[in-house]
Protein backbone atom coordinates (compact mmCIF):
# COMPACT_ATOMS: atom_id res chain seq x y z
CA UNK A 1 0.00 0.00 0.00
CA UNK A 2 3.03 2.25 0.90
CA UNK A 3 4.45 1.49 -2.51
CA UNK A 4 1.02 2.09 -4.44
CA UNK A 5 1.04 5.98 -2.52
CA UNK A 6 4.09 7.00 -3.72
CA UNK A 7 3.02 7.98 -7.23
CA UNK A 8 -0.46 9.68 -6.27
CA UNK A 9 -1.19 13.19 -8.09
CA UNK A 10 -3.18 16.37 -6.35
CA UNK A 11 -3.61 19.50 -7.92
CA UNK A 12 -1.62 22.52 -6.30
CA UNK A 13 -2.41 23.53 -3.31
CA UNK A 14 -4.45 20.15 -1.97
CA UNK A 15 -3.05 18.82 1.49
CA UNK A 16 -0.16 16.47 0.84
CA UNK A 17 1.86 18.26 -2.02
CA UNK A 18 3.83 20.33 0.25
CA UNK A 19 5.94 23.05 -0.27
CA UNK A 20 7.57 23.33 -3.71
CA UNK A 21 11.40 24.10 -3.49
CA UNK A 22 12.16 23.72 -6.97
CA UNK A 23 10.28 24.08 -10.19
CA UNK A 24 12.06 23.91 -13.34
CA UNK A 25 12.10 22.86 -17.02
CA UNK A 26 15.03 20.60 -18.45
CA UNK A 27 15.13 19.77 -21.84
CA UNK A 28 16.47 16.19 -23.14
CA UNK A 29 16.78 13.93 -26.77
CA UNK A 30 15.33 15.28 -29.67
CA UNK A 31 14.10 18.55 -27.81
CA UNK A 32 11.33 17.28 -25.75
CA UNK A 33 11.24 19.26 -22.64
CA UNK A 34 10.34 17.92 -19.15
CA UNK A 35 8.97 20.24 -16.45
CA UNK A 36 10.27 18.76 -12.85
CA UNK A 37 9.27 19.74 -8.88
CA UNK A 38 11.00 19.30 -5.99
CA UNK A 39 8.98 19.30 -3.48
CA UNK A 40 8.98 18.16 0.74
CA UNK A 41 5.41 16.51 0.70
CA UNK A 42 4.33 13.06 0.22
CA UNK A 43 1.88 14.16 -3.03
CA UNK A 44 3.11 15.37 -6.66
CA UNK A 45 1.43 18.55 -7.68
CA UNK A 46 0.17 18.93 -10.94
CA UNK A 47 1.29 21.61 -13.99
CA UNK A 48 -1.10 23.21 -15.12
CA UNK A 49 -0.57 24.10 -19.10
CA UNK A 50 -2.78 26.69 -20.98
CA UNK A 51 -5.56 26.25 -18.28
CA UNK A 52 -5.23 22.49 -18.05
CA UNK A 53 -4.22 20.43 -15.50
CA UNK A 54 -1.75 17.58 -15.94
CA UNK A 55 -0.52 15.22 -13.31
CA UNK A 56 3.07 15.03 -12.36
CA UNK A 57 4.72 11.31 -11.99
CA UNK A 58 7.28 10.31 -9.18
CA UNK A 59 10.87 10.72 -10.39
CA UNK A 60 12.47 10.00 -7.26
CA UNK A 61 11.07 9.10 -3.92
CA UNK A 62 12.61 10.76 -0.20
CA UNK A 63 15.21 8.81 0.56
CA UNK A 64 18.60 8.33 2.55
CA UNK A 65 21.42 6.72 0.62
CA UNK A 66 24.68 5.75 2.63
CA UNK A 67 27.52 7.28 1.93
CA UNK A 68 30.00 7.02 -0.99
CA UNK A 69 33.68 6.13 0.12
CA UNK A 70 35.03 5.80 -3.24
CA UNK A 71 36.02 9.51 -3.90
CA UNK A 72 39.77 10.65 -3.62
CA UNK A 73 38.11 13.88 -3.66
CA UNK A 74 36.92 14.12 -0.17
CA UNK A 75 38.16 12.46 3.67
CA UNK A 76 34.86 13.30 4.76
CA UNK A 77 31.66 11.16 4.09
CA UNK A 78 28.06 10.66 5.14
CA UNK A 79 24.73 9.50 3.69
CA UNK A 80 23.26 11.85 1.43
CA UNK A 81 19.90 12.59 2.37
CA UNK A 82 17.46 13.45 -0.27
CA UNK A 83 14.13 14.13 2.38
CA UNK A 84 12.27 15.63 -0.97
CA UNK A 85 10.42 14.49 -3.56
CA UNK A 86 10.99 14.47 -7.27
CA UNK A 87 8.27 14.93 -9.89
CA UNK A 88 8.21 15.33 -13.61
CA UNK A 89 5.97 15.65 -16.53
CA UNK A 90 6.44 16.50 -19.89
CA UNK A 91 6.13 19.71 -21.54
CA UNK A 92 5.16 20.11 -25.10
CA UNK A 93 6.88 23.01 -27.49
CA UNK A 94 3.12 24.09 -28.41
CA UNK A 95 2.55 24.73 -24.79
CA UNK A 96 1.58 29.08 -23.93
CA UNK A 97 1.57 29.62 -20.65
CA UNK A 98 2.59 26.89 -17.89
CA UNK A 99 2.71 27.07 -14.14
CA UNK A 100 3.54 25.27 -11.14
CA UNK A 101 1.93 25.77 -7.97
CA UNK A 102 0.80 29.28 -8.71
CA UNK A 103 5.04 30.11 -10.64
CA UNK A 104 5.21 30.10 -14.02
CA UNK A 105 7.24 28.37 -16.01
CA UNK A 106 9.18 28.91 -18.82
CA UNK A 107 7.80 27.97 -21.84
CA UNK A 108 10.63 25.97 -24.41
CA UNK A 109 11.30 27.56 -27.81
CA UNK A 110 11.46 25.40 -30.86
CA UNK A 111 14.22 27.74 -32.55
CA UNK A 112 15.86 29.73 -29.57
CA UNK A 113 17.47 32.46 -30.58
CA UNK A 114 19.71 33.72 -27.38
CA UNK A 115 21.19 31.24 -25.19
CA UNK A 116 22.63 31.50 -21.54
CA UNK A 117 26.28 29.23 -21.24
CA UNK A 118 27.65 28.96 -17.63
CA UNK A 119 29.64 26.40 -16.02
CA UNK A 120 31.60 25.31 -13.07
CA UNK A 121 29.44 27.38 -10.75
CA UNK A 122 28.80 25.67 -7.18
CA UNK A 123 31.08 26.88 -4.00
CA UNK A 124 34.01 24.73 -3.00
CA UNK A 125 34.31 23.39 0.00
CA UNK A 126 36.95 20.44 -0.14
CA UNK A 127 39.13 19.23 2.83
CA UNK A 128 41.22 16.92 1.02
CA UNK A 129 42.02 19.85 -1.88
CA UNK A 130 42.14 22.12 1.22
CA UNK A 131 40.00 24.77 -0.72
CA UNK A 132 37.47 26.58 0.13
CA UNK A 133 35.55 29.70 -0.92
CA UNK A 134 33.69 32.55 1.40
CA UNK A 135 29.84 31.17 0.28
CA UNK A 136 28.47 33.81 1.73
CA UNK A 137 30.61 36.40 0.08
CA UNK A 138 29.19 37.48 -3.78
CA UNK A 139 32.61 38.60 -4.79
CA UNK A 140 34.20 35.16 -3.71
CA UNK A 141 31.54 33.46 -5.16
CA UNK A 142 28.91 35.19 -7.51
CA UNK A 143 26.89 33.02 -9.01
CA UNK A 144 23.89 34.49 -7.50
CA UNK A 145 25.19 37.78 -9.85
CA UNK A 146 25.49 35.59 -12.51
CA UNK A 147 22.52 34.06 -12.28
CA UNK A 148 20.22 37.71 -11.87
CA UNK A 149 22.37 39.00 -14.63
CA UNK A 150 21.95 36.56 -16.92
CA UNK A 151 18.23 36.43 -16.33
CA UNK A 152 18.24 39.73 -17.02
CA UNK A 153 19.71 38.62 -20.68
CA UNK A 154 15.95 36.97 -21.69
CA UNK A 155 17.72 34.28 -22.89
CA UNK A 156 15.65 31.36 -24.98
CA UNK A 157 17.61 28.67 -23.08
CA UNK A 158 20.15 28.16 -20.64
CA UNK A 159 23.00 25.52 -21.49
CA UNK A 160 25.44 24.33 -18.29
CA UNK A 161 28.50 22.81 -19.13
CA UNK A 162 28.89 20.87 -15.87
CA UNK A 163 30.18 21.27 -11.93
CA UNK A 164 26.85 22.20 -10.26
CA UNK A 165 27.93 20.82 -6.96
CA UNK A 166 30.96 21.41 -4.90
CA UNK A 167 29.65 21.63 -1.34
CA UNK A 168 31.78 18.31 -0.33
CA UNK A 169 33.15 18.97 2.92
CA UNK A 170 32.51 21.01 6.11
CA UNK A 171 33.23 24.65 6.50
CA UNK A 172 36.48 24.78 8.55
CA UNK A 173 35.49 26.92 11.69
CA UNK A 174 38.72 29.47 10.70
CA UNK A 175 36.63 30.20 7.93
CA UNK A 176 33.55 32.50 9.03
CA UNK A 177 32.78 33.09 4.87
CA UNK A 178 30.99 29.65 4.88
CA UNK A 179 30.06 28.97 8.80
CA UNK A 180 27.03 26.50 8.45
CA UNK A 181 26.89 25.92 4.58
CA UNK A 182 25.55 22.57 4.03
CA UNK A 183 27.99 20.04 2.73
CA UNK A 184 27.47 16.37 1.45
CA UNK A 185 25.55 15.28 -1.69
CA UNK A 186 21.94 16.07 -0.34
CA UNK A 187 19.35 18.04 -1.17
CA UNK A 188 20.81 20.65 1.15
CA UNK A 189 23.92 20.86 -0.60
CA UNK A 190 22.44 21.28 -4.11
CA UNK A 191 19.60 23.49 -2.96
CA UNK A 192 22.61 25.76 -1.44
CA UNK A 193 25.13 25.39 -4.37
CA UNK A 194 22.47 25.53 -7.64
CA UNK A 195 19.01 25.82 -6.85
CA UNK A 196 18.55 28.44 -4.61
CA UNK A 197 21.04 30.65 -5.85
CA UNK A 198 20.08 30.34 -9.95
CA UNK A 199 16.38 30.71 -9.34
CA UNK A 200 16.41 33.77 -11.41
CA UNK A 201 18.01 31.72 -14.17
CA UNK A 202 15.84 28.94 -13.92
CA UNK A 203 12.70 30.91 -14.14
CA UNK A 204 13.76 32.54 -17.13
CA UNK A 205 14.00 29.68 -19.83
CA UNK A 206 14.53 25.91 -19.93
CA UNK A 207 18.22 24.41 -19.14
CA UNK A 208 19.97 21.79 -21.14
CA UNK A 209 22.72 20.17 -18.38
CA UNK A 210 25.75 18.57 -19.46
CA UNK A 211 27.15 16.38 -16.41
CA UNK A 212 30.92 17.43 -15.01
CA UNK A 213 33.07 15.21 -12.96
CA UNK A 214 31.56 16.57 -9.58
CA UNK A 215 28.38 15.16 -10.53
CA UNK A 216 30.39 11.45 -11.30
CA UNK A 217 28.77 8.38 -9.30
CA UNK A 218 31.73 8.71 -6.70
CA UNK A 219 30.82 12.21 -5.42
CA UNK A 220 27.62 13.83 -6.27
CA UNK A 221 25.80 11.70 -8.96
CA UNK A 222 22.89 10.51 -6.54
CA UNK A 223 21.56 14.05 -6.70
CA UNK A 224 22.46 14.21 -10.63
CA UNK A 225 20.24 11.62 -11.56
CA UNK A 226 17.29 12.82 -9.19
CA UNK A 227 17.40 16.29 -10.08
CA UNK A 228 19.04 17.17 -13.72
CA UNK A 229 19.37 14.18 -15.73
CA UNK A 230 17.20 13.88 -18.64
CA UNK A 231 16.38 9.95 -18.89
CA UNK A 232 13.73 8.18 -17.04
CA UNK A 233 15.37 7.47 -13.18
CA UNK A 234 16.18 4.18 -13.21
CA UNK A 235 17.78 2.67 -9.48
CA UNK A 236 20.07 0.44 -11.10
CA UNK A 237 21.85 3.46 -12.23
CA UNK A 238 21.27 5.92 -9.83
CA UNK A 239 24.69 5.80 -8.38
CA UNK A 240 23.26 4.64 -4.98
CA UNK A 241 25.02 1.10 -5.21
CA UNK A 242 28.86 1.90 -6.34
CA UNK A 243 28.22 -1.88 -7.99
CA UNK A 244 26.90 -0.34 -10.66
CA UNK A 245 28.69 3.20 -11.55
CA UNK A 246 29.63 0.75 -14.56
CA UNK A 247 26.51 1.71 -16.04
CA UNK A 248 26.36 5.14 -13.80
CA UNK A 249 29.32 6.41 -14.95
CA UNK A 250 27.95 7.17 -18.38
CA UNK A 251 25.18 7.92 -20.54
CA UNK A 252 24.10 8.16 -24.35
CA UNK A 253 24.90 11.56 -26.03
CA UNK A 254 21.81 12.94 -27.42
CA UNK A 255 20.84 16.27 -29.75
CA UNK A 256 18.62 19.16 -28.88
CA UNK A 257 17.50 20.61 -32.11
CA UNK A 258 17.99 24.60 -32.15
CA UNK A 259 15.85 24.95 -35.02
CA UNK A 260 15.89 23.23 -38.60
CA UNK A 261 19.66 24.20 -38.61
CA UNK A 262 21.40 24.10 -35.67
CA UNK A 263 21.84 21.30 -32.81
CA UNK A 264 23.16 20.72 -29.19
CA UNK A 265 25.25 16.99 -29.08
CA UNK A 266 25.46 16.62 -25.29
CA UNK A 267 27.73 14.52 -24.17
CA UNK A 268 28.39 13.02 -20.72
CA UNK A 269 32.09 12.81 -20.03
CA UNK A 270 31.92 13.05 -16.39
CA UNK A 271 34.26 9.56 -15.83
CA UNK A 272 37.11 10.53 -18.48
CA UNK A 273 39.28 12.47 -15.02
CA UNK A 274 42.62 14.10 -16.28
CA UNK A 275 44.85 10.90 -16.88
CA UNK A 276 45.00 8.81 -20.50
CA UNK A 277 43.63 5.98 -20.63
CA UNK A 278 45.49 2.57 -19.69
CA UNK A 279 43.64 0.19 -22.10
CA UNK A 280 45.87 -2.91 -20.67
CA UNK A 281 43.93 -2.59 -17.29
CA UNK A 282 40.01 -3.97 -17.60
CA UNK A 283 38.51 -1.10 -16.14
CA UNK A 284 40.34 1.61 -18.11
CA UNK A 285 39.50 -0.53 -21.60
CA UNK A 286 36.29 -0.57 -21.17
CA UNK A 287 35.71 3.25 -20.49
CA UNK A 288 37.40 3.69 -23.39
CA UNK A 289 35.37 1.45 -25.62
CA UNK A 290 32.48 2.75 -23.93
CA UNK A 291 33.35 6.30 -25.35
CA UNK A 292 34.42 4.76 -28.27
CA UNK A 293 31.01 3.34 -29.05
CA UNK A 294 29.18 7.16 -27.98
CA UNK A 295 31.26 8.95 -30.32
CA UNK A 296 30.22 6.99 -32.58
CA UNK A 297 26.72 7.80 -31.69
CA UNK A 298 27.85 11.56 -32.04
CA UNK A 299 28.69 10.85 -35.28
CA UNK A 300 25.55 9.91 -36.47
CA UNK A 301 23.78 12.68 -34.70
CA UNK A 302 26.47 14.91 -35.95
CA UNK A 303 25.78 13.44 -39.99
CA UNK A 304 21.41 15.00 -39.75
CA UNK A 305 21.47 16.55 -43.17
CA UNK A 306 21.40 20.46 -43.41
CA UNK A 307 22.34 20.93 -39.32
CA UNK A 308 25.43 22.15 -38.20
CA UNK A 309 26.18 20.84 -34.75
CA UNK A 310 27.79 22.42 -31.45
CA UNK A 311 29.34 19.96 -29.44
CA UNK A 312 28.94 20.19 -25.33
CA UNK A 313 30.83 18.44 -22.96
CA UNK A 314 32.49 19.13 -19.92
CA UNK A 315 36.20 18.08 -20.29
CA UNK A 316 37.38 20.17 -23.13
CA UNK A 317 38.93 18.34 -26.29
CA UNK A 318 40.58 21.27 -27.73
CA UNK A 319 41.59 23.81 -25.46
CA UNK A 320 43.77 24.67 -23.21
CA UNK A 321 44.08 24.27 -18.69
CA UNK A 322 47.24 26.57 -17.00
CA UNK A 323 50.48 24.58 -16.32
CA UNK A 324 52.28 27.43 -14.12
CA UNK A 325 56.57 26.80 -14.91
CA UNK A 326 55.63 25.26 -18.58
CA UNK A 327 53.26 25.37 -21.29
CA UNK A 328 50.15 25.04 -20.86
CA UNK A 329 48.26 21.52 -20.89
CA UNK A 330 46.44 20.58 -23.85
CA UNK A 331 42.52 19.52 -24.00
CA UNK A 332 41.32 16.07 -21.98
CA UNK A 333 44.06 12.99 -23.00
CA UNK A 334 41.40 10.60 -22.29
CA UNK A 335 38.56 12.09 -25.21
CA UNK A 336 41.59 12.95 -27.33
CA UNK A 337 42.46 9.21 -27.71
CA UNK A 338 38.96 8.02 -28.13
CA UNK A 339 38.17 10.68 -30.50
CA UNK A 340 41.22 9.75 -32.38
CA UNK A 341 41.10 6.42 -32.78
CA UNK A 342 37.63 7.04 -34.35
CA UNK A 343 38.49 10.63 -36.80
CA UNK A 344 41.95 11.12 -36.69
CA UNK A 345 43.63 14.11 -35.99
CA UNK A 346 40.55 16.03 -36.77
CA UNK A 347 39.07 14.45 -33.73
CA UNK A 348 35.50 15.39 -34.32
CA UNK A 349 33.16 14.61 -37.10
CA UNK A 350 32.74 16.86 -40.16
CA UNK A 351 29.23 18.30 -38.80
CA UNK A 352 30.96 19.96 -35.65
CA UNK A 353 30.92 23.38 -36.19
CA UNK A 354 32.34 24.10 -32.45
CA UNK A 355 33.20 22.72 -29.64
CA UNK A 356 31.59 24.42 -25.81
CA UNK A 357 33.19 23.24 -22.59
CA UNK A 358 33.66 23.72 -18.80
CA UNK A 359 36.09 22.32 -16.20
CA UNK A 360 39.30 24.69 -16.82
CA UNK A 361 37.74 27.74 -14.72
CA UNK A 362 38.15 30.19 -17.55
CA UNK A 363 36.79 31.65 -20.46
CA UNK A 364 38.41 30.53 -23.55
CA UNK A 365 37.82 31.07 -27.18
CA UNK A 366 39.70 29.32 -29.89
CA UNK A 367 40.06 29.57 -33.41
CA UNK A 368 42.08 26.86 -35.67
CA UNK A 369 44.05 27.39 -38.43
CA UNK A 370 44.31 23.98 -38.78
CA UNK A 371 40.31 23.84 -39.75
CA UNK A 372 39.12 22.09 -36.30
CA UNK A 373 35.83 23.20 -35.06
CA UNK A 374 36.00 26.60 -33.05
CA UNK A 375 36.97 25.84 -29.10
CA UNK A 376 34.39 27.81 -26.08
CA UNK A 377 35.46 27.54 -22.67
CA UNK A 378 32.74 28.70 -19.95
CA UNK A 379 34.10 27.52 -16.64
CA UNK A 380 34.01 30.95 -14.89
CA UNK A 381 30.91 30.59 -13.77
CA UNK A 382 31.13 30.83 -10.03
CA UNK A 383 33.66 28.54 -8.22
CA UNK A 384 37.64 28.69 -7.67
CA UNK A 385 38.88 30.53 -10.73
CA UNK A 386 41.83 29.14 -12.17
CA UNK A 387 46.19 30.83 -13.20
CA UNK A 388 44.75 32.76 -16.34
CA UNK A 389 46.59 31.47 -19.33
CA UNK A 390 49.95 32.95 -20.35
CA UNK A 391 49.71 35.72 -23.04
CA UNK A 392 51.17 35.36 -25.45
CA UNK A 393 50.93 31.66 -26.02
CA UNK A 394 54.17 29.79 -26.70
CA UNK A 395 54.53 29.62 -30.13
CA UNK A 396 54.67 25.87 -30.80
CA UNK A 397 51.84 25.81 -28.25
CA UNK A 398 48.90 23.35 -29.10
CA UNK A 399 45.93 21.60 -27.70
CA UNK A 400 46.53 18.05 -29.63
CA UNK A 401 48.35 16.83 -32.34
CA UNK A 402 47.68 18.16 -35.69
CA UNK A 403 45.55 21.19 -34.09
CA UNK A 404 47.28 24.95 -34.80
CA UNK A 405 45.80 28.11 -32.92
CA UNK A 406 45.17 30.71 -35.21
CA UNK A 407 43.99 33.00 -32.10
CA UNK A 408 43.01 32.98 -28.43
CA UNK A 409 41.05 35.38 -26.43
CA UNK A 410 40.69 34.32 -22.71
CA UNK A 411 40.04 36.09 -19.37
CA UNK A 412 40.23 34.28 -15.55
CA UNK A 413 37.15 36.54 -14.24
CA UNK A 414 33.81 35.27 -13.20
CA UNK A 415 31.32 35.88 -15.73
CA UNK A 416 28.94 33.60 -18.60
CA UNK A 417 28.33 33.81 -22.07
CA UNK A 418 25.71 34.79 -24.68
CA UNK A 419 25.37 33.20 -27.66
CA UNK A 420 22.97 35.03 -30.12
CA UNK A 421 21.66 33.69 -33.56
CA UNK A 422 23.24 35.90 -36.49
CA UNK A 423 23.35 35.08 -40.46
CA UNK A 424 25.22 32.01 -41.08
CA UNK A 425 26.06 31.80 -37.52
CA UNK A 426 26.36 33.03 -34.17
CA UNK A 427 27.63 35.90 -32.08
CA UNK A 428 29.27 35.07 -29.02
CA UNK A 429 29.13 37.66 -26.34
CA UNK A 430 31.47 37.01 -23.14
CA UNK A 431 30.09 38.59 -19.88
CA UNK A 432 31.23 39.52 -16.69
CA UNK A 433 29.90 38.57 -13.85
CA UNK A 434 27.75 42.18 -13.53
CA UNK A 435 26.75 41.92 -17.04
CA UNK A 436 29.32 43.89 -18.76
CA UNK A 437 31.02 43.13 -21.80
CA UNK A 438 34.15 41.21 -22.00
CA UNK A 439 34.74 40.52 -25.98
CA UNK A 440 32.69 39.65 -28.53
CA UNK A 441 33.23 36.58 -30.95
CA UNK A 442 31.95 35.94 -34.16
CA UNK A 443 30.80 32.15 -35.05
CA UNK A 444 30.68 31.33 -38.97
CA UNK A 445 31.51 27.91 -40.34
CA UNK A 446 34.04 26.87 -37.91
CA UNK A 447 35.79 30.40 -37.64
CA UNK A 448 35.64 31.69 -34.17
CA UNK A 449 36.96 35.69 -34.43
CA UNK A 450 36.77 37.71 -31.22
CA UNK A 451 36.89 41.87 -30.44
CA UNK A 452 39.37 42.30 -28.39
CA UNK A 453 41.38 39.28 -28.85
CA UNK A 454 44.73 38.07 -26.12
CA UNK A 455 44.02 38.59 -22.34
CA UNK A 456 41.37 40.51 -21.16
CA UNK A 457 41.72 42.07 -17.91
CA UNK A 458 39.76 44.40 -15.90
CA UNK A 459 36.67 42.93 -14.01
CA UNK A 460 34.16 45.09 -12.10
CA UNK A 461 32.88 42.13 -9.81
CA UNK A 462 29.12 41.52 -9.29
Amino acid sequence: MLAACTNLHAPPGVEGTGRLLAGYVIVGADGQAIARAVIDGQVCPALVVDGASHPMDLRAPPAIVPARTASTETAWAKPAEFRVRVCEVPLASSAREATLAGRPLPPWHEQPRRIVVIGDSGCRLNQAGGAYQDCSDPRAWPLRAIAQAAAAEHPDLVLHVGDYHYRESPCPLQMPGCTDSPWGYGWDAWSADLFEPAAPLFAAAPWVVARGNHEECARAGQGWFRLLDVQRFDASRSCDDPANDGRGDFSDPYAVPLGDDWQLIVFDSARASNAPLDTTKPKDAATFSTYQREMGRVAELAAVPGRRSLFVSHYPVLAFAPAPGREPYGGNPALRAVMRSLDGDAYFPAGVAAAIHGHVHLFEAIDFASGHPATIVSGHGGDTLDRDLPEPLPPAASPAAGARVAALTHSSHFGYLVLERAAGGWTVYAKRSDGTLLTTCRLAGRQLQCNPRGKIDGDSGP
